[in-house]
């Protein structure tokens, strides 16, 4: 188990440190601050799962190419993937908190 979460975190650092020393300055100013906003989401859709964080990853994915083109081709604000991943996790949220605490109505 230690040497399984010390790999994990070795890999992260490594990952971390390519993504800086790679794009991050050549292709945009600065960090994005939205990586972990993202990670928590495809963490909540792949339900901890390694395989459903998986499928999850390819469906934000798809938020972040849909946001892009429509920012491009229909001049919509940019902050609209963010909207759609709030929309996406609020939702998945609520209806885990409607299916496992059930309301019931009183009089």
């Amino acid at each position: 188990l230690w040497g399984c979460m010390l790999g994990s975190g070795a890999l992260a650092g490594v990952a971390g440190a390519c993504e800086i020393m790679g794009p991050i300055g050549q292709l945009t100013p600065s960090v994005s601050p939205g990586y972990g906003f993202a990670a928590i989401i495809v963490a909540f859709v792949g339900r901890l799962h390694p395989i459903g964080v998986i499928f999850a990853s390819f469906v934000m994915a798809l938020f972040y190419i849909g946001g892009e083109l429509s920012q491009t081709r229909l001049n919509m604000p940019d902050d609209i993937t963010g909207i759609f991943q709030g929309i996406l996790l609020f939702s998945l949220l609520a209806c885990d908190v409607l299916i496992h605490q059930r309301l019931r109505w009183r009089r």
